[in-house]
């Protein structure tokens, strides 16, 4: 193309107008907290505040560098979307809980398939819809005839750690295959054998890749389909991240994955249409309704799919069960391999937690009114989640303009609770990196402190399932206590633990303890 005389390359005439575009569309949010007096880091096109994450290596250390820099309220980007980051208790509290209507929804993320119309993802009356139809599947009474499933599985594991006759063995694989034994018993209804049967296990390698997929082999299509996520993510608006969604099929989650648990679980609604179960799946299937278009009770999703008031849909019910899956197996499994590495470096507390589990479970099999009355086994496991939040970065979007004391917010604004920073701070916690269980003792746990421990997140949208998640914590650690001690080996990494840069707390060492019989 000739311009004043000279040649110009095509790509030259049509990118610098899109590339001048593109940056003065990625830059249009940053004066979001600069209007609000609120500190943080200086962002760049594009990526918005991102670098100093991967400067850090991780978001723990990320966030703990920009509150000792900024202070308890942050200004950060995720590419140009603003995100005040929190790191003060009673602000969040007020936010969160007080002002719930403000800050219903969460960040929105492509996971891609089902899982987008799980309750992570959905918002407003839809989320609250499928939150009232999910909760009664957490009472007292459900839980109890899951009892009977989560025995069996934790009879499984106990075989299985016999046969490792005190040598170090990395528990966290072996946590691993027995919550997602324990899932796939509860959720499904399906014994995947996942802690006996190791090869040739569609279940076991379709669940290590839906939650670990940035470890494994993933294909040039997966990774262009990954960064298609990212790209959205970061730039577009969400009326494009929908359409995405819908046509393209981008997701953060693996699609092979994805595909696999989308099948199989509408493979099994078809058969609880004709036999009876007591598994989640179950209970979601005898909600299934269809949701025809101009039906009164018929709305549509954010990613448009139609969902009605009148019970779930199929897609609702597949999301739903794989989301039970992917949020309950791998949270579970990791906070247990600290709980028993923890115990391992800490004698004494494993010396009183034993004395507690032989008087109080004297039975066989314990069961749920046992584990309610494990007061200490409470206060480890209340410990461990605070040293070691699974949920280490919480979010919330908000949904209008609000000011709480004295911190401007404006709609389309998410906000991060840094969950980890506030766990780990001497402003809450005496001495916080040390594992002292009684803190949580009722006498020396303080309000102020229930304020800024959230290991299952705050307010109405925290984790659904967390009393299940520990009911099966109480089960396989007092089951295990009263046949064996555990014990720290040379292979043992050294407190304090270190974890490998990504989206999830990953140990770098494998977490090697000894589990030794007792006599």
């Amino acid at each position: 193309m000739l311009l004043g005389g000279f040649e110009i390359p095509l790509w030259v005439v049509l990118g610098v107008p899109a590339c001048t575009l593109l940056y003065y569309y990625s830059i249009r949010t940053f004066d979001t907290f600069k209007k609000t007096g609120i500190p943080g880091p200086k962002p760049l096109p594009v990526l918005g505040t991102l670098m100093e994450v991967y400067e850090h290596g991780h978001i723990i250390h990320a966030d703990v560098a920009r509150v000792k820099k900024h202070g308890n309220f942050v200004g950060t980007f995720i590419g140009s979307a603003p995100m005040l980051l929190v790191a003060d208790a009673d602000w969040l509290k007020e936010a969160w809980v007080k002002n719930f209507k403000a800050f219903t929804n969460r960040r929105q993320i492509l996971f891609g398939g089902s899982l987008d119309q799980g309750l992570f993802s959905i918002e407003g009356e839809h989320w609250k819809h499928i939150r009232q139809r999910l909760s009664p599947e957490f009472s007292t009474g459900k839980l109890k005839k899951m009892m009977p499933a989560i025995i069996k599985c934790e009879d499984r594991f106990l075989e299985i750690l016999k046969k490792t006759k005190g040598e170090p063995i990395d528990i966290r694989k072996y946590i691993l295959r027995l919550t997602l034994d324990v899932i796939s018993n509860t959720a499904f209804g399906f014994d995947a054998e996942t802690q006996t049967k190791l090869e040739n296990n569609p279940f076991l390698d379709a669940a290590k890749t839906l939650i670990e997929g940035e470890e494994t082999n993933a294909t040039r299509l997966e990774k262009m389909r990954l960064t298609l996520a990212i790209i959205m993510t970061l730039l577009a608006p969400r009326w494009l991240t929908s359409f995405a969604h819908k046509y393209l099929n981008l997701g953060f989650v693996d699609s092979n994955a994805n595909n696999y648990f989308d099948k199989l679980t509408e493979s099994l609604i078809e058969d609880r249409k004709s036999t009876e179960g007591n598994d989640f799946l179950q209970t979601l299937t005898n909600n299934l309704v269809e949701a025809p278009a101009g039906d009164p009770d018929t709305s549509i999703s954010l990613t448009g799919y139609p969902w009605s008031k009148k019970g779930l849909t199929k897609i609702e019910v597949m999301g739903n069960t794989i989301l039970f899956l992917s949020a309950g197996f791998q949270t579970t499994a990791d906070t247990m391999s600290m709980i028993f590495y923890e115990l391992a470096m800490n004698q004494e507390e494993q010396k009183k937690l034993y004395e507690e589990v032989t008087a109080i479970c004297v039975t066989d099999e314990i069961t749920v009114e046992q584990a309610n009355q494990l007061k200490y086994l409470d206060y480890c496991i209340n410990e461990t989640m605070r040293l070691y939040p699974q949920g280490f970065r919480l979010d919330r979007m908000a949904t209008e303009d609000i000011e709480i004391r004295g911190i401007k917010v404006d709609k389309g604004t998410a906000v991060g609770a840094c969950v980890w920073v506030m766990q780990r701070s001497e402003e809450y916690f005496e001495n916080p990196d040390e594992f002292q269980p009684e803190r949580f003792a009722p006498e020396n746990f303080t309000e102020r402190q229930a304020s800024a421990f959230m290991p299952f997140g705050l307010g109405n949208r925290m984790c659904i399932g967390n009393r299940l998640a520990l009911l099966e914590m109480k089960v396989t650690i007092a089951s295990v206590l009263k046949g064996y001690t555990m014990e720290k080996t040379d292979a043992t990494p050294p407190r304090p633990l270190q974890f490998k840069n990504g989206l999830s707390l990953l140990p770098k060492k494998d977490m090697m303890v000894s589990f030794v019989e007792r006599n």
